[in-house]
């Protein structure tokens, strides 16, 4: 196996050099005469122990992510990956030219079908098929290859070799490797997490009507909304939503997006990359696109921030957690979409999940680098979900992490919070829990009651969609700054909820005298 091992790394060479993608970030070129597959200086053996029974490794698993409120299986040895991928039966990996050691700054540049990548894609599908066929088996690239991406450097194999696994995580050109999909059986059954909507009947002292005859939740007050929309209410902005469904039966998500006061040109169109169709029976969706850009409408249903602003909709999920690989995978597409579409200033997700995935990671760089304002949810807990710290993608730097607080600034009971925290939105009653924001609900005119990180974010990306209308040449840098600068805890951020409550009215003015 090493004299074929070897020969396959020297054998396969670069034809031609990369193109420049850009002057200031050109992709490196590479030798023509430097191998293709590179191996690294410290290999790691391939495991001699039996794999983890499932059982072990979940706890194994579960006790690191407690142990550290965080998780990267780069933190693991080979014996567990190779336990995971036999598990999951599936492993993400990220692939580069060997001479590079980071391609975050080029990743939205890359073509991977120049020489110099699609190379290195090929010869790493010829080493694991020459692996997995040692012994006279007859896999086929139809039989490995789950998702072969079209634009980021990832492919998704069929693959629980230790031997494959370990050649692979030994090469230069593999950025990572990981389990991908895997998923602790203590956790198992959370499919319909966060889809449910709320059972509790609205309070009237928890909205007030405004013109023309809808209503304002009240913790739009709190942040001082009404104020910023005597100048701004989203007008030439669009914000992009990447959720688990929206509902085909809210008019208001549809026919009837121009209602009242929203009867400019704004638009609402959708998409999905999971599932058959971005229609679904789950709440979540229809509450956050609700939340961020919902009609002033007159039919007496609540209010979006950015009621002027235009709505892109993908649905990527089944839920809200992200416990599965085509859902991993379906956010990931999404951000790829949304960085493609120019007219697309602002993304919204208030979905997540206490593992790294790197995965994802490439999808929020993709997007990032493409100019976007990334918000994402930094945590709401279930009964099962209550030790985990601020949740990816919310943990990466490229996103703006918003969670929720009580009407009093302290933390909402659901709420996670941390050092990664950036901003937060009051959206729970001081006397009741139950007593969230309120949103649309999946049909009909009546306002439901939605909470945690979820509406904390969409509310936050509303607020961007103000902030930016008023100058729509604005960088995304200086809308950031805009709303950091007139944030409740400006200029000493506060350890675990960043700068704090934002505040509308005051960032849309501080914008306009850029």
């Amino acid at each position: 196996m090493k004299k074929i091992y070897h020969l396959l790394i020297v054998s396969i060479v670069v034809i031609a050099a990369c193109n420049r993608m850009d002057d200031n970030n050109p992709v490196p070129q590479i030798n023509q005469d430097t191998p293709v597959l590179v191996q690294k200086a410290n290999p790691v053996s391939v495991p001699t122990e039996a794999a983890y029974s499932k059982s072990d490794l979940d706890n194994k698993v579960v006790a690191l992510q407690a142990d550290r409120h965080d998780f990267h299986w780069e933190w693991t040895d080979m014996r567990t990956i190779w336990s995971a991928a036999l598990q999951c039966n599936q492993v993400a990996v990220g692939y580069q030219p060997a001479n590079l050691t980071s391609i975050e700054p080029i990743i939205h540049q890359i073509n991977i079908k120049d020489k110099e990548w699609k190379s290195v894609h090929d010869a790493l599908l010829e080493l694991v098929l020459k692996g997995l066929n040692k012994n006279g088996a007859q896999f086929t690239l139809n039989d490995i290859i789950v998702e072969d991406d079209a634009v980021l450097p990832i492919l998704i194999l069929k693959v629980s070799d230790k031997d494959v696994l370990t050649q692979l995580t030994n090469l230069k050109n593999v950025r990572y490797l990981e389990p991908y999909g895997y998923w602790p059986a203590q956790w198992d059954n959370r499919s319909s997490s966060g889809c449910s909507g709320s059972s509790t009947a609205v309070n009237a002292a928890d909205y007030t009507t405004i013109t023309p005859g809808c209503k304002l939740p009240w913790d739009f007050n709190n942040v001082n909304i009404p104020n910023a929309w005597n100048t701004a209410q989203g007008e030439g902005i669009k914000i992009g939503v990447i959720d688990a469904g929206i509902s085909s039966s809210q008019t208001l998500l549809g026919s009837q997006f121009t209602d009242g006061m929203s009867n400019n040109n704004r638009t609402i169109t959708t998409d999905y990359t999971y599932g058959n169709t971005a229609y679904t029976s789950c709440a979540h969706g229809t509450s956050m696109a609700g939340l961020a850009a919902g009609p002033r409408n007159a039919q007496n249903a609540t209010t979006g921030v950015a009621y002027k602003a235009s709505l892109h909709f993908i649905r990527a999920c089944d839920d809200v957690v992200l416990d599965a690989s085509a859902e991993l995978s379906g956010v990931k597409n999404a951000l790829i979409r949304m960085g493609d579409l120019n007219d697309i200033k602002i993304i919204s997700m208030s979905v997540g999940t206490p593992f790294s995935s790197n995965v994802l990671k490439d999808g929020v760089t993709y997007a990032y680098n493409k100019g976007k304002l990334i918000f994402a949810a930094a945590g709401t807990s279930f009964s099962w979900t209550s030790w985990w710290g601020v949740i990816y993608p919310a943990v990466w730097t490229q996103c703006q992490a918003v969670t929720g607080v009580k009407e009093s600034n302290s933390t909402c009971n659901d709420c996670h919070d941390g050092s990664q925290v950036d901003f937060t939105i009051p959206m729970e009653r001081n006397s009741n829990s139950n007593r969230n924001s309120l949103s649309l609900a999946p049909s009909g005119f009546n306002p439901t009651y939605i909470g945690g990180s979820s509406c904390a974010t969409a509310i936050t990306a509303g607020i961007a969609g103000l902030i930016w209308s008023v100058k729509p040449g604005l960088t995304r840098a200086q809308i950031i700054t805009a709303m950091q600068q007139t944030a409740q805890y400006y200029p000493n951020p506060n350890s675990s909820r960043g700068f704090g409550n934002v505040n509308a009215a005051a960032a849309v003015a501080l914008a306009a005298t850029y």
